[in-house]
């Protein structure tokens, strides 16, 4: 009998640890991450921390804010976070209002994630992580789809963002100076500095990691590579002084470097969608951003500090351009609308009205130019249209035929007798900029 109950015992303690070596682990930071992203970042960056909590990193959601740690290792129950997440113990529930809150799995999760020692990312952010995926043999030859285009005037120069690589073109014969590779995925902007001597390009593989690239354009070689974003860029812009350079991405940021040094000046949190597109105000003091979270903002580049939002727009936001001047704003985006906006000398909050809004396509608008004496404005469209604009009162002032492919690569060249055109199918096109021919 002792021996059958011994046996019996045995038998049911390996079954309890199979059980127990087949349980799932505990989630770390990064699974949890995703969900403060999704539900609590809006209220809780390291840009605008209500009650000084901030949910974005590891380091601060252990650490905390006014009402002391919001984790307690190991105890769920015990912990700030979860109280607050649940509405129990007298603890007002978040998100708050007529938010909506989290679902049971999700909270599931980051309870399973605190019971489990609240573990950091199991990844670290760091080396590029390869994209590995099949070698298929194309059957035709492959279009080199472009993606943007710039035009640098006192270098004669224009630059033409394709899969991997920029060209770098005689804005007069169109005849490549330069073809600048190396850089990963789509270049899905381009920038060049104010005096021609820089192009700057923004890549990357999208769910990996963001990368940007700074090249001299006398000669196309490499002068600064820039990684540290956590998605694809889609928006890059040089100062003024050529000293910063801005980047936007997928991963909901924006981030300033030092041009000199490659190093990291700091990150803008504020946006709560993809930034699709940047630009330095002329003088250098005002960086405006276009995002996927439906607003324009302007952010004070010196200290980050947001200084205004843009919420008229009804969907997300493509393109974004300062006049000459400085004065004025145009941004457009899903809405299918231009908008014109005038932006003061502080650009502070109240005092950036809205001037102009104006129904353009019959798309999504997905670029817009101004000519660089600011009395016009080219746009393209997901419609595939493109189109020119008197600048200050958004008249129309002309239209190319319905083009062949779509054209996100709009610039004006030549004095602003001329504008470029890039289109997904890989073709380049110059136009007359007063009769479209």
């Amino acid at each position: 009998m002792r021996a059958k109950s011994f046996l019996a015992g045995l038998f049911l303690a390996m079954v309890f640890a199979l059980r127990a070596s087949a349980a799932s682990p505990a989630p770390d930071f990064t699974v949890v991450q995703a969900l403060f992203k999704k539900h609590c970042v809006e209220c809780h960056s390291a840009t605008d921390a209500e009650n000084n909590l901030i949910l974005e990193t590891h380091a601060a959601t252990l650490k905390g804010g006014d009402a002391g740690p919001a984790v307690v290792p190991g105890n769920s129950t015990a912990s700030l976070l979860m109280k607050s997440l649940e509405g129990r113990d007298k603890v007002k529930i978040m998100p708050p209002g007529k938010k909506k809150k989290l679902e049971a799995s999700e909270l599931g999760v980051i309870r399973a994630w605190i019971d489990g020692g609240a573990k950091p990312p199991a990844i670290a952010i760091g080396p590029v992580r390869e994209l590995v995926t099949p070698v298929i043999a194309p059957r035709v030859t492959p279009r080199k789809s472009i993606q943007a285009v710039a035009f640098a005037p006192k270098a004669n120069v224009i630059a033409v963002a394709r899969y991997r690589e920029v060209e770098l073109r005689d804005a007069d014969t169109g005849t490549v100076r330069h073809t600048l590779t190396g850089i990963r995925g789509n270049v899905n902007s381009v920038a060049f500095s104010t005096d021609g001597q820089w192009i700057a390009a923004a890549g990357g593989e999208p769910g990996l990691q963001g990368e940007a690239r700074l090249w001299r354009v006398t000669d196309g070689t490499l002068v600064k590579k820039f990684d540290g974003h956590l998605d694809a860029l889609y928006a890059i812009a040089l100062s003024p002084d050529s000293k910063l350079l801005a980047t936007g991405s997928y991963d909901q940021k924006i981030k300033f470097w030092d041009t000199t040094s490659g190093a990291e000046v700091r990150t803008l949190n504020g946006h709560n969608g993809a930034v699709y597109g940047l630009a330095f105000r002329p003088d250098g003091k005002v960086l405006a951003s276009a995002s996927g979270d439906r607003t324009i903002k302007l952010w004070e580049v010196a200290t980050g500090l947001r200084l205004d939002t843009f919420s008229q727009p009804t969907k997300e936001q493509y393109t974004v351009a300062f006049s000459p001047d400085g004065k004025r704003l145009v941004a457009g985006g899903v809405d299918n609308r231009i908008r014109l906006y005038s932006v003061s000398a502080g650009a502070a909050e109240g005092t950036n009205p809205l001037l102009e809004s104006k129904f353009a396509h019959e798309g999504a608008v997905l670029r817009i130019a101004y000519a660089s004496d600011g009395t016009t404005l080219l746009s393209s469209a997901e419609d595939r249209t493109v189109k020119w604009w008197d600048a200050t009162q958004l008249i129309e002032r002309g239209h190319l035929p319905l083009q062949p492919d779509l054209a996100p690569g709009v610039a004006f060249t030549a004095g602003n007798q001329r504008f470029v055109v890039g289109r997904l199918d890989g073709s380049l096109q110059f136009f007359d900029a007063k009769t479209g021919k």
